[in-house]
């Protein structure tokens, strides 16, 4: 199977993506979306009783008995208990999807990026009215130079036409990271050339707030499969943290 056709968790949602892509489907599993087999399948929110719950590979597995039968999602790893009401939005189940980790055969199985409990989603924190809350503030930016021989964010950004399919290299501070998804390190990098950030794939690694030299193709309009689109990406760029 396609790996885009097994794209539906991610922690890189909260890189990538908020999105979701799903490490236990691209790296250990395989099997057929209902789009596929042409599958009459039901979408959209599914609530109901819990049955069980497998825990494997950072992931839950969650059988569920909802008015729509009984159904089986993965999602990030979830406690839940026998006396919670769990939701979560099916887009597109998979079909007769076999997990290495679980060494388990599942009929159909929706791979989804947060199960919401007792009507609060996974991550969320359910908030207090007359509570002040205090947010949380991205890291200052910090000053630092222009790569030598390369472009600003701002310069790839303006000219991302004419660097499609070209090299290019630039300097940044990572804004968000997410390892491990696809086989490759995600993350977003700024600087002080523009109010947007880039996203970058690479096999380096780096933590939040480093400054580092990426250097990688630039490529537009990389689509992921299921809506997961994106309009200006550097794929399989070396990364050195400065």
């Amino acid at each position: 199977m396609h790996i885009k056709q097994l794209i539906s968790l991610t922690l890189f949602s909260s890189l990538v993506l908020a999105s979701g892509l799903n490490n236990e489907a691209l790296a250990t599993g395989s099997g057929n979306s209902a789009m596929d087999k042409n599958a009459d399948h039901h979408t959209g929110v599914f609530t109901g009783e819990l049955i069980e719950t497998l825990n494997s590979g950072g992931y839950t597995y969650a059988h569920l008995k909802t008015d729509k039968g009984s159904v089986w999602a993965a999602g990030p790893k979830t406690a839940i208990n026998k006396s919670d009401k769990v939701s979560f939005i099916g887009k597109v189940a998979m079909i007769d999807f076999y997990s290495k980790s679980l060494d388990r055969k599942f009929e159909n199985i929706y791979f989804v990026d947060a199960f919401i409990i007792n009507g609060v989603k996974t991550g969320s924190t359910v908030i207090d009215p007359h509570k002040k809350i205090d947010k949380p503030h991205a890291a200052a930016l910090k000053t630092f130079s222009k790569a030598e021989d390369g472009q600003s964010i701002a310069e790839i950004l303006n000219n991302k036409d004419d660097l499609s399919g070209k090299t290019v290299k630039v300097r940044g501070q990572v804004s968000k990271y997410t390892d491990s998804v696809m086989g490759k390190n995600w993350l977003h990098i700024r600087d002080s050339s523009s109010d947007k950030d880039i996203t970058i794939t690479t096999s380096d690694t780096a933590k939040l707030n480093d400054i580092v030299l990426a250097e990688g193709k630039l490529i537009l309009n990389k689509d992921f499969g299921y809506g997961y689109i994106y309009e200006v990406l550097i794929e399989d760029a070396t990364l050195a943290v400065e």
